[in-house]
């Protein structure tokens, strides 16, 4: 019987130090007034113009329905590098973006905005991740009030951060003279914008959808800031041989090129290769290239993206595109679909 004991009395011992580690080990906690609770929820990721700003030591939390955000970590150290102090005294948290500026408190939910109280759902609050503390605020209501668009993904349990409009591009090039150069600067949402109407014009007279277009160059071209696209205004990689050639409707001269040093995917290894690429005299013809060739190029005797242009859903399109090997990166068609799910892309696939 004792021998017995002790053994169930090991085996008991093992068992709460393994838990205890297992819990410690992603053991977070918050302040909920005067008391401290256990966080049972999810991580929650956060991007700042494209580039992840939590991980695993400084996550997003989702309290009381509000993402809440470790502002140090993420607004001001990472993303939009706001001006912000606290004060332990009076539990006064300050924050300046720009001309805007928010002051709250902790478990307080009101703050000034610019000087003007205001309500917020959820109170900033103290939140121990793995024994380190934290400060976390309502990602919404910051957002709003230092003039920065917010946007919560439910499904990916992400919100995407961006730079509101600071500038208005005051001379809209036409569409024969805008190259990438008219690219620098922009905002994503100019970008957008500016593009948006080429690839929805584009999209009456192909069918590629603007989504899909829009999509491919943000990826492709990194906003149109590669080296590709600076030098030869091609937003898609398109490269001077495809598909044989033997599709009509190119408005590739046929000759002008740019050598590029690309990252490609092949048996499931990246590789870094050299490669010939096309240059055009716009972006609008980059774009009316790269539609010409989805709905011409062949594959043998058959159309290599054989019914892109008889379906009007983006996600089908974008299955035809993988389908017919546009890209030999195994992610390419979620990177797309995320891109067109964040920015509304879908708002120019309007005929």
């Amino acid at each position: 019987m004792k021998k017995s004991m002790k053994r169930m009395i090991l085996i008991c011992a093992a068992l709460v130090l393994f838990c205890a580690g297992t819990i410690a080990n992603a053991s977070v906690t918050y302040k909920s007034g005067s008391k401290t609770k256990l966080y049972s929820g999810a991580y929650y990721k956060v991007y700042y113009e494209g580039k992840l700003v939590t991980n695993d030591a400084n996550p997003a939390l989702l309290i009381n329905d509000n993402i809440m955000i470790p502002y140090k970590h993420c607004l001001k150290l990472q993303g939009p590098f706001v001006k912000a102090s606290f004060k332990k005294l009076d539990k006064k948290l300050t924050m300046r973006l720009g001309t805007n500026k928010i002051r709250m408190y902790l478990n307080k939910k009101y703050a000034y905005v610019n000087g003007k109280k205001k309500k917020i759902n959820t109170a900033p609050r103290y939140a121990w991740v793995n024994g380190a503390r934290m400060i976390m605020v309502p990602g919404k209501a910051i957002c709003k009030a230092l003039n920065i668009n917010y946007s919560y993904v439910k499904p990916e349990k992400t919100v995407y951060l961006t730079k509101k409009e600071t500038a208005v591009v005051s001379s809209v090039p036409s569409s024969t003279t805008l190259t990438a150069k008219n690219l620098q600067g922009l905002t994503t949402d100019q970008f957008i914008k500016l593009l948006g109407p080429i690839a929805q014009a584009d999209y009456k007279k192909t069918g590629i959808l603007a989504s899909v277009t829009l999509a491919q160059a943000i990826n492709e071209s990194g906003w149109g800031k590669t080296t590709l696209c600076q030098q030869g205004n091609n937003l898609f990689g398109m490269k001077i041989s495809l598909s044989g050639n033997t599709w009509t409707g190119s408005t590739w001269d046929q000759t002008s090129c740019v050598s590029i040093q690309t990252r490609e995917e092949y048996r499931g290894k990246k590789v870094t290769v050299t490669a010939k690429f096309r240059k055009y005299p716009n972006l609008a013809c980059s774009i009316a290239d790269h539609s010409a060739y989805l709905v011409g190029a062949m594959n043998g005797s058959s159309r290599r993206y054989a019914g892109i242009t008889a379906t009007t859903s983006y996600s089908k399109q974008l299955s035809i595109l993988q389908k017919g090997g546009y890209c030999t990166w195994s992610s390419y068609v979620s990177e797309l679909t995320n891109l067109i799910k964040k920015y509304n892309l879908t708002q120019y696939d309007v005929k």
